[in-house]
Formats: structure tokens, sequence, C-alpha cells
């Protein structure tokens, strides 16, 4: 997406891209159901959480799953004199929210980044933007696509700005079995004239609903 304004003098000046354009490891083919590009495979560190419980494997082994008013859950001793340890709250919503994926592109311009969470069923929140520009941005416009097993939507911002980062949220976007998202659009004026250009950070996860 390009800024539209009178810049000519501006527009001679080349592009400086916050990173190497990257084309995206999927195939945007025909949508309907079952079609379309699968979630990319992409090593992605992070730490563990509870997400779940399996009740006969607790059962088995001394523990029982309680349920508090408030919705949190937890493995705790069936015995409270027992040595066996609680597990840590599984709080309510906490198995959507450890279902997450970031991914960030650095150039000479500065860094263009991306993160999904899903939030329910079917449904995830995306954030997207750029930081540490060299200097200050007044303007910017950035696009975002989103791919599932049905299709391919897409979400805009921009506008007037004054600093060196700029993002905006989108939530109870609904997604279907998984999700495949990326910047495929996003530009940034700054006041000593340079367009600095997004590269296409990615992030997809799985199992949605």
């Amino acid at each position: 997406m390009t800024v539209r304004r009178k810049l000519t003098q501006t527009l001679l000046v080349p592009a400086v891209t916050l990173g190497m354009l990257a084309t995206t490891t999927a195939a945007f083919a025909a949508s309907g159901p079952g079609k379309g590009p699968a979630p990319k495979h992409r090593e992605v560190q992070r730490g563990m959480n509870v997400t779940g419980f399996n009740a006969a494997v607790a059962k088995a082994h001394g523990f029982k799953i309680v349920t508090y008013k408030n919705g949190d859950q937890q493995s705790v001793p069936i015995n409270p004199r027992s040595h066996l340890k609680k597990s840590p709250i599984l709080r309510r919503g906490m198995h959507a929210l450890s279902n997450t994926d970031y991914d960030e592109i650095r150039g000479n311009c500065g860094v263009a980044w991306i993160r999904v969470t899903q939030t329910a069923v079917w449904q995830v929140a995306l954030v997207s933007g750029f930081r540490d520009t060299p200097e200050i941005a007044y303007d910017w416009s950035w696009t975002v696509k989103l791919s599932d097993q049905y299709g391919t939507s897409h979400q805009t911002a921009g506008g007037a700005m004054w600093g060196t980062q700029a993002s905006r949220i989108w939530q109870n976007l609904t997604q279907k079995g998984w999700t495949f998202d990326w910047v495929d659009g996003g530009t940034a004026i700054l006041i000593d004239g340079s367009i600095c250009t997004a590269a296409r950070p990615s992030v997809s996860i799985s199992g949605l609903g």
C-alpha cells in the first residue's frame, strides 16, 4: 500500500527498505474449504505453559482436576496431606493465549514485525507495525493479510504520526482451522525524506477450532 500524496521530488529518492523483501513460503491459490496454503513450518523458541489436563492420568497418580468459580483449573492432590504438589493454575482462556507466533525482519531503516495470538475458538488477535527507524516518521501506511482454510482477507492501518515506531492491533478476527498471516505492504515516510518499505514478516498457528 503506497502513501498517496504529492511527493514529486521525494519519489526520485530510492526507497530504503526495512529488510530484504521476502516472498511468502506458500502459494495462494483458489480459496474454498480445504484449499489454500497450509501454515508454513518455522522453528520458534518459546517456553512451555499448561494448556489443559488429562483427568484420567491425574487420578491414576493421586491427583484430581478442580475448577474454581472464576473458571480457572488446577490439578491438586486427592489427599491434601500428601507430598504431591499442586500444578500451575490454568487461567480461563490461557489455552488460547498460549497459541501464538511472532516474526520480525530488520533492515537499514528499522524493524517490521507481526504477532498473532488465538483468543477464542476460531478467533485471533493480530498486531503488526514497525520500530527503530533512524529518523522520525510523520506518516505511515500498513497492510496485513490473513489466510485460513476458506480464503484470504486483509486489514489496513496508517495515517499521520510522529515518532520512530507505530503499530495497530486487530481484535476478534475469525480464522477457521489455521491462520497464516503476513505484512503485505508497509511504508513509513521519514522527515529526512526517506521512504522506508517493509519486508514481509509472517506468522502462522494451527488448531484454531
